[in-house]
């Protein structure tokens, strides 16, 4: 679709961390590129060096991580190379390059192979009280007599190994902005391996198991089901569509992609479509929390919304899963938001915003939320850019995509002349400024007026850290749960290396919150903390349900 630069610049920038980039292949007639020779180690070393001129010429955090997080390139290509040198296939060196970019704890720095392979085993995983928990389990594949376990249930052992060593194991494939976020991800990948991002297994693994609260553990023996090409070089398809990778590069490349039609943000939880497990709860309209007894539904679909009686009066829910609408019709899915909004303002006294699991999406659409809730103008995201020529020329393309004469490309001129400024001053980095120079929010005339909390969590990411640090640093919402993932800029596609022809995306900015502390690797901060319980879990978050019912009447008058 034809999109201004404003928009454009809204809805392909903050896509979460699951929005992962394509990889650019050979191009010749056929759907399929044939695989390539095993690499040399010279041209490893060169592709690794590519990489490690990118990021010094091109990675805007470059300079904050080496000053907050200690992370120094140079000390990384000497390790890496080493280990490259190491490296006996194509495989095994491209998930180096995965561990490289995960060195940087920044989920909007990615890149996936080139493979739809999955190996998945028929239930799932996550993290509880730091401890590994069966989630849902397909009893059509495991009957009881085969794997008489349930939800809740401690996984302690993995193909012959301490449940602990297999995590730390694909916790380095996880690069994000928060550790604990980095080890729930990894942990959900225990029974669902996607060979984009990490090694998969075939064949067997014993798995020990303890059940409930008991000292009893039992082991069961289960096999892979591998699908998917197996060759390091191939993606089959995208969508039900083969395509050539070169194809698949250039569409995300055209402004067009800000309709997220091949490799959207929700793909990769199609793997599990059962709402009861988290994994497929991210980006999803659905709520995890059981609905509490005489709730008023307002909606179920696209998002869901209603609200409960209490003592002093109803409280609101509702449900926030992403700032990028999945079909791509940003304006109808405001105007349910609106609806939904007017319907809550008239009949209850405070509001639970849930984003948990928020995945993030457009900068612009982002905003129009925020007008929803806020009481006065206030200023957008804030934004420093990194500073040099590409990314000066880059703007100043944007600013013709907005129209001649309007003040949308007036205002992302503005951003251009901050990018020069710094660039020929010799600064890494430009100074606050909104993303595409817009000056103020304004309140939009549908707007909630009363007290409200938001539910927050290590699952939210980008837009998803974005949204709770504005709401809080506006005064308008108290966060409940546990820190969001810390991700904090904007996405650029860069180059193909040379010769494993991997196409990463890297992050050119840093964004901070209104209190002027970066979101990168700080995210939003809870003002009452709550980590999610094994009652929880199990039982469908009533006592969750209870601690943010009692906080949001504390602050209703």
């Amino acid at each position: 679709m034809k999109i201004n630069a404003s928009r454009f610049l809204g809805s392909v920038i903050l896509s979460g961390v699951i929005a992962f980039c394509a990889i650019a292949f050979s191009t010749g007639t056929s759907a399929f590129a044939e695989p390539i020779s095993n690499l040399t180690n010279e041209q490893k070393l060169s592709d690794l060096d590519q990489l490690v001129s990118l990021v010094k010429s091109g990675y805007g955090p470059l300079q904050y991580k080496k000053l907050n997080l200690n992370i120094d390139v140079d000390v990384l290509r000497a390790t890496y190379a080493e280990k490259a040198s190491q490296t006996k296939s194509n495989a095994e060196f491209y998930y180096l390059l995965m561990q490289f970019i995960a060195e940087f704890h920044d989920g909007h720095f990615r890149a996936t192979l080139p493979t739809d392979r999955i190996a998945s085993l028929p239930f799932a995983a996550d993290l509880v009280e730091g401890k590994v928990l069966i989630d849902n389990v397909n009893r059509t594949q495991l009957p009881e007599a085969i794997f008489p376990f349930v939800k809740g249930d401690e996984i302690v052992g993995f193909g012959g190994r301490d449940i602990k060593d297999v995590v730390d194991e694909l916790q380095k494939y996880r690069g994000l902005g928060f550790a604990q976020a980095e080890r729930r991800i990894a942990v959900m990948a225990l029974t669902m391996r996607t060979a984009s991002r990490m090694p998969t297994p075939q064949g067997e693994v014993t798995i020990k198991v303890r059940r409930g609260n008991s000292d009893v553990v039992k082991e069961v023996t289960l096999k892979w089901a591998v699908q998917g090409q197996a060759l390091d070089e191939i993606l089959s398809s995208v969508n039900g569509r083969a395509k050539r990778f070169g194809d698949l590069t250039n569409s995300l490349a055209a402004p067009a992609s800000a309709n997220f039609d091949d490799l959207s943000i929700f793909e990769l939880y199609k793997e599990i479509e059962n709402p009861q497990v988290e994994r497929s709860f991210r980006c999803s309209g659905l709520s995890r929390v059981e609905q509490p007894a005489k709730a008023t539904v307002i909606m179920e679909a696209p998002f869901v919304a209603y609200y409960y009686p209490t003592a002093k009066g109803n409280i609101g829910y509702l449900r926030i899963p992403h700032y990028s609408p999945e079909d791509g019709n940003f304006d109808l899915r405001f105007s349910q938001y609106e609806y939904a909004v007017s319907e809550l303002e008239k009949n209850t006294v405070g509001l639970v915003i849930d984003q948990d699991h928020n995945c993030g999406g457009s900068v612009d659409y982002l905003h129009r939320i925020l007008s929803l809730f806020i009481d006065r103008p206030v200023a957008p995201m804030q934004f420093q850019l990194l500073a040099n020529k590409e990314e000066y020329l880059q703007c100043q393309g944007w600013a013709k995509e907005a129209g001649e004469h309007t003040m949308a490309s007036a205002n992302v001129s503005h951003v251009c002349e901050l990018i020069k400024a710094a660039w020929l001053k010799g600064d890494n980095m430009t100074p606050l400024t909104a993303l595409d120079g817009q000056p103020l929010v304004y309140p939009n005339t549908i707007r909630y007026t009363k007290p409200i909390v938001m539910l927050i969590d290590e699952l939210s990411g980008s837009g998803g850290d974005a949204f709770p640090s504005l709401m809080k640093g506006y005064g308008r919402a108290k966060l409940i749960g546990t820190r969001t993932m810390g991700l904090g800029g904007h996405v650029v596609k860069q180059g193909a290396l040379f010769y494993s022809q991997i196409t990463p995306e890297m992050t050119k900015s840093l964004f901070y919150r209104p209190d002027g502390v970066a979101v990168e690797n700080h995210g939003a901060v809870p003002d009452f903390d709550y980590p999610i319980t094994h009652d929880d879990f199990k039982y469908g978050y009533q006592d969750y349900r209870n601690f943010y019912t009692d906080r949001i009447l504390e602050l209703v008058e």
